[in-house]
């Protein structure tokens, strides 16, 4: 570093600050910064009126760095170079043991540094593994068992609903089990993503700000209900256009009047032709469009009306609306919301 026993000149001025940056450069570039530090340390050696004394502290701070973001062997490897350069031209064997004693001091301390850093990386490392394995695990065994159960008893009574050996009104409580069940399938899968997925996506997905807005992925919902249609054995398109913040009572009705509309799909859609699900959003209104082709003879399950119904008093809650059109065989569901906050009114669930 720069004495205070010899006023400073321009030469000294100018190698101290190329000191200081090349140093500045070492935690950044390893390697490169510390080649740089040593190459300006051997050019110094070389001009006259600039002693080695001005960079003591800087060698210093260099040794430090040397051990704390390179390993040890390197380090010692560069660390070398810093008194070998003093000896081999003139060698002042005093000021040469000075670096010696000067590099023993400040790299174990910086080797400490590392080691402890690196421990605590790998400490966070083994947890951070361990907890994903046992996310893992739940939702391994919530599928399982949870899930399997959930599916069996949505098919068992989607073959009654269909059954015509019950009367009308059993088919219809049937029907109405089927939809409650595929609802609760559809949250448990939702559930298991979340499981399966890192922190750092479930942070891009939901987040909450002190006024209560939480911006939720609802297209992770599309893709969920998209699944679902796909593995049921429909031709599912989906697509998500804009980006839509929306309160939490809203993101929850929107959900649940897909989750609503994907049971309609399973109900009366044709196989044969197929499922598109539209989500456009923007930072006034959000709208999702869902079509399908119908079956032309009858429904694949009786129908009392009352999911349309449902989901019309839930968007009301939010002064959203629905909308449906049947054309050419083709059947589509539209639902609205504005996305701001009106005063809602509370409803009882239907289910």
């Amino acid at each position: 570093m720069l004495t205070l026993f010899k006023s400073p000149t321009p030469e000294r001025l100018f190698f101290l600050l190329l000191t200081i940056v090349a140093l500045s450069l070492v935690p950044i570039f390893p390697i490169w910064g510390s080649l740089g530090y040593l190459t300006l340390w051997i050019v110094l050696l070389q001009v006259p009126h600039v002693p080695s004394s001005d960079m003591t502290i800087t060698n210093a701070a260099f040794f430090f760095f040397l051990a704390a973001f390179l390993p040890l062997r390197v380090a010692l490897i560069l660390a070398i170079v810093v008194p070998a350069a003093l000896i081999i031209p003139t060698g002042p064997l005093p000021t040469a043991a000075s670096q010696l004693f000067l590099a023993a001091c400040t790299l174990l301390p910086g080797s400490i540094l590392r080691h402890t850093e690196t421990s605590l990386r790998e400490e966070v490392s083994t947890a951070t593994e361990k907890l994903k394995s046992i996310r893992s695990e739940i939702a391994r065994e919530m599928h399982d068992l949870v899930a399997y159960s959930m599916s069996q008893t949505a098919l068992r009574a989607q073959r009654a609903a269909a059954d015509p050996s019950y009367p009308v009104a059993a088919q219809q409580e049937f029907a109405a089990i089927e939809s409650t069940a595929a609802d609760a399938l559809h949250e448990l899968r939702l559930v298991l993503r979340a499981l399966r997925s890192n922190e750092d996506e479930r942070t891009d997905h939901e987040h909450t700000t002190g006024l209560g807005t939480v911006v939720l992925d609802l297209e992770e919902s599309v893709r969920a209900v998209a699944d679902d249609l796909s593995a049921s054995g429909y031709s599912v398109t989906y697509q998500c256009r804009g980006d839509g913040h929306y309160t939490r009572l809203q993101a929850a009705i929107l959900s649940r009047v897909l989750r609503e509309m994907s049971s309609n799909v399973l109900r009366h859609a044709d196989h044969d032709q197929p499922v598109t699900i539209t989500l456009s959003q923007d930072a006034h209104k959000a709208r999702l469009v869902v079509t399908n082709g119908v079956l032309s003879s009858h429904h694949r399950f009786p129908s009392s009306g009352m999911g349309i119904l449902g989901m019309k008093e839930r968007l009301s809650t939010v002064g959203g609306s629905l909308d449906t059109l049947t054309d050419n065989g083709t059947w589509l569901t539209s639902a609205s919301i504005p996305l701001s906050q009106p005063p809602t009114r509370v409803i009882e669930d239907e289910s």
